[in-house]
């Protein structure tokens, strides 16, 4: 088997925004391969600067990283062009289906240990977002420090809120751009597109919001998508924030990290670093369930700003213990390949 395809196996497991797993893969030699965009698992309405895609660009590179370096290669990758070039508005201009991103390559490498930070490649499978209730105990001192370091080394900041009113502050506000995004025609077309009411649904196409992992019932989750209306009647909107709220489940701990991000070239060094990030958490046993709209429905982003006084924060998360949660589906090794 060719070592893409190996290391295909484990990388398709990264995480991407909506489950959208944008990235595909052109093998050329056992050396070198060409790593390509997706068009049509962009989310342009909801990224509207493109942000999010290069930090999704970002995380699958340094996948690709680690499990070469673990693998006693060191893995090269040279952009096609500059990272300002993945904005909708440029996305929305071109005529193919699949973007050059990056041409990767394959080198020997060192020792494993001696370049990669000890991320087995097991990490990868345990690592996923819960959505179920977190136990009730907190981080440890000792798993702050280290969270905070890493962040540190990749020129960010890690942050956490503990007091339990400031958490449900956010939590509610949090509810209020969820029901108010979905009540916005394009962001509401466009994520519905990802939503798996089924699990034979999910099964084939093994992406997007299968409602298995919403920690969501069936129903509620239909009806969220089909007449999101509802969220904003007074007679049906407190009942269905109460139901939202039961589903996010017990939250000990919310945490946060900020720094360089909106610029092309930051997201993708961030994307690098959340992946690293993520299956640090993963190796300590910890789970995060990421709260996008905090960030990217504008009036929550300044509430936020103003609640907490923390700037520059690009990523909010529930962080804690939990049962292991649903493992949301990928798409196979052969339907990243390109021909």
């Amino acid at each position: 088997m060719s070592v893409w395809k190996t290391l295909l196996q484990t990388a398709i497991h990264a995480p991407s925004p909506h489950n959208v797993q944008p990235w595909r893969l052109r093998i050329h030699s056992d050396e070198s391969a060409d790593l390509f965009i997706e068009k049509r698992r962009t989310l342009p309405k909801e990224d509207p600067t493109g942000s999010f895609i290069i930090l999704t660009m970002g995380i699958f590179i340094e996948a690709l990283t680690i499990l070469a370096a673990n693998r006693s290669f060191k893995l090269h990758y040279q952009l096609y062009q500059s990272q300002s070039e993945f904005t909708p508005e440029h996305i929305a201009k071109t005529a193919v289906d699949l973007l050059p991103y990056a041409r990767l390559n394959l080198g020997p490498g060192e020792q494993t240990h001696q370049i990669d930070s000890g991320f087995d490649d097991s990490l990868f499978l345990t690592r996923r977002t819960s959505r179920i209730s977190l136990l009730p105990q907190g981080l440890p001192d000792e798993t702050i420090e280290a969270l905070s370091k890493l962040a540190d080394d990749w020129g960010q900041t890690y942050k956490q809120v503990t007091e339990p009113e400031t958490i449900e502050q956010i939590l509610n506000r949090n509810i209020d751009a969820v029901f108010e995004d979905l009540n916005a025609p394009a962001y509401h077309d466009e994520i519905v597109e990802w939503f798996r009411f089924s699990a034979c649904a999910a099964r084939q196409t093994r992406d997007g919001l299968d409602y298995r992992c919403m920690n969501s019932s069936r129903i509620s989750f239909w009806l969220a998508a089909r007449f999101p209306q509802l969220m904003e009647l007074p007679v049906t909107r407190p009942m269905l924030k109460k139901i939202y709220r039961k589903q996010l489940g017990n939250v000990p701990t919310i945490g946060l990290l900020s720094g360089p991000f909106w610029q092309p070239d930051s997201a993708f060094e961030s994307g690098r670093f959340l992946m690293r990030f993520w299956l640090e958490l993963a190796k300590r046993d910890l789970y995060i369930h990421p709260y996008g709209n905090l960030v990217t429905n504008k009036a929550a982003a300044e509430w936020r700003l103003q609640r907490l006084g923390i700037p520059d924060v690009w990523l909010v998360f529930k962080i804690g213990f939990s049962k292991v949660p649903p493992q949301s589906y990928r798409r196979s090794v052969e339907e990243v390949l390109v021909d």
